[in-house]
């Protein structure tokens, strides 16, 4: 498991998008072994003159990796996207192939069939191995959907996007502002709420939120201590060094001492009847 957090926000103006997460991974599906990496999980995926995007993954780490590989390639392979659609478009796609090569792999091959055959009117496929195919494949789906998710965050010249794909579709965050993935996701939401986060704030209001909700998200089981933060805008990636995310943690602390002392002092001065 993990936590996975990105923010739209504004620098300068421009559209931003704000990711950070932890280095725990899963290795293995059901009942899989937990530890942090020492490499970071925020992974480059689209960086040309007119996108920049990045892909984070929660769930099973050899699940994830085939995605984002693929994606990547794909990517690579496509170099002229133009805008964050696009930019969706690949990683949709990358994942769904992921997917059907699995059920190719895994239920197809071992009894001398391939995909294509199944659409092919020449090649006669046994009902009840059909039967056993579309039950296996729907399995393999249903492993992916719960046991892996892929946010996306992508800034192009007219805008930035967030979106979360999983169980071969995706969901456009986009417009409420930001997202999160991992089993840290009910805890870090919560801090959105009650900040009640914009998409319109500045890109270092978004940076503090951020680290606040990777804060009170380690508090969950799964949930790993280390950190990547990283902003992106069009044409540029920032990744904050260990050193500035420590300052960062530092002054939450302060804001959170000194909202606490606000609060106590308030409390204390109130007048009542009663």
């Amino acid at each position: 498991m993990t936590v996975g957090i990105g923010t739209i926000c504004e620098e300068d103006g421009e559209p931003c998008v704000v990711l950070a997460a932890d280095r725990m991974v899963t290795v293995g599906t059901s009942g899989g072994v937990e530890y942090e990496d020492s490499s970071a999980k925020i992974e480059p995926f689209i960086d040309n003159d007119d996108v920049t995007a990045m892909l984070v993954g929660s769930g099973s780490s050899t699940m994830i990796d085939s995605i984002i590989k693929r994606s990547q390639q794909i990517a690579t392979a496509n170099p002229d996207v133009a805008n964050i659609n696009g930019a969706m478009k690949i990683a949709l796609g990358a994942y769904k192939t992921i997917v059907q090569e699995t059920i190719s792999n895994r239920v197809l091959s071992p009894i001398g069939y391939e995909l294509e055959d199944l659409r092919n009117n020449d090649v006669e496929v046994p009902t009840e191995i059909q039967r056993s195919v579309v039950n296996q494949a729907n399995d393999i789906r249903n492993q992916f959907s719960e046991g892996v998710k892929i946010m996306l965050a992508a800034v192009d010249r007219n805008e930035a996007g967030l979106y979360l794909i999983a169980g071969n579709d995706y969901t456009d965050f986009s417009d409420i502002g930001y997202s999160v993935i991992g089993s840290g996701t009910r805890s870090a939401r919560l801090t959105f709420i009650r900040r009640g986060y914009d998409s319109d704030c500045d890109s270092r209001e978004s940076l503090f939120t951020v680290m606040d909700a990777k804060s009170q998200a380690e508090e969950r089981q799964g949930v790993g201590q280390q950190v990547d933060l990283v902003k992106i805008t069009q044409g540029m990636k920032k990744h904050y060094s260990a050193e500035e995310i420590q300052s960062l943690r530092e002054n939450l602390n302060k804001i959170n001492e000194q909202e606490m002392e606000a609060r106590e002092k308030v409390i204390r001065e109130w007048t009542t009847n009663t």
